[in-house]
């Protein structure tokens, strides 16, 4: 082996690569001054930015309007925050592909170029997602306030639903706009919904069985049996006062008498006196 060229060759590689950071120094430098300026510079504008909107009193009217809660819930963002970070993360981008540019890392550059392509719908989609989160409250709010107003129970059980299913629509919207494939979670959230549907729509069934059964036994007794006939229903003796969808109504001797009228079909029922009959 030739020790000699073996050295030689090392020396050269040594010195190309020695060359080559010598060459890029003066770039690397440029891009690292062009960052600290961008950095100077976002600082510098968030600050204005922050003072402009404390000025015009953004985070007041963004209190008002209930976004500085939403956001709270995003990081405990305020709206001026959100746009000051903005301000300043945008700014930094534009420096930092400046930057890049000069250092010729052209892989960087591509980078933030797709990114900035993609900002817009970014944005967007956000903007999709917290109008969602937004409304959504408001309808939690508006629903729990209604129900407690009217004295209904259940109403805050019923908003947090509202406002779910708000959010789960909402938020597939924005996944949609930034480009997210949603297919296979809207047919799983189809399959889901359909199921609790159909199992809702059988507890009800067997829940309202007796109901459905006492609408459709006065829908067939209540021709037979008129307000002023004096019937007997298993122990119980009176004059019907009123057939209803739900009870027949009795006055014995004593008091008032709410029978299931279902016994109008699976009593046997003693027709004491009908006077409509002798009219």
């Amino acid at each position: 082996m030739d020790l000699s060229l073996l050295q030689a060759s090392l020396m050269q590689a040594f010195q190309t690569y020695l060359s080559g950071i010598v060459a890029s120094l003066p770039a690397v430098l440029s891009g690292l001054i062009v960052l600290l300026i961008g950095w100077l510079v976002a600082k510098l504008l968030r600050a204005i930015v922050a003072r402009v909107v404390r000025t015009a009193g953004v985070d007041a009217m963004a209190e008002r309007a209930g976004l500085n809660a939403v956001l709270g819930k995003l990081g405990g963002l305020t709206v001026s925050k959100f746009i000051c970070g903005l301000v300043y993360m945008l700014t930094l981008f534009i420096f930092i592909v400046a930057a890049a540019d000069i250092m010729h890392l052209s892989g960087v550059t591509n980078a933030f170029h797709s990114f900035f392509g993609y900002l817009p719908t970014l944005l967007t989609a956000l903007a999709i997602f917290v109008g969602g989160l937004w409304g959504a409250e408001k309808v939690k709010v508006a629903v729990s306030t209604m129900t407690e107003s009217v004295g209904l129970g259940g109403g805050k059980a019923i908003a947090k639903v509202l406002f779910a299913v708000i959010m789960l629509f909402m938020s597939i919207t924005a996944l949609n706009v930034a480009g997210v494939d949603t297919t296979l979670i809207t047919s799983n959230i189809l399959i889901v919904f359909g199921g609790v549907l159909i199992a809702f729509a059988i507890a009800y069934g067997f829940a309202a069985r007796d109901i459905l059964t006492n609408i459709l036994s006065s829908y067939y007794g209540k021709d037979r049996f008129q307000p002023g006939m004096r019937v007997r229903i298993g122990n119980d003796e009176g004059v019907v006062e009123k057939v209803d969808s739900i009870n027949i109504t009795l006055r014995t001797a004593d008091r008032l008498v709410l029978i299931p009228t279902r016994a109008l079909i699976t009593e046997r029922i003693e027709v004491v006196d009908d006077p409509t009959a002798e009219g």
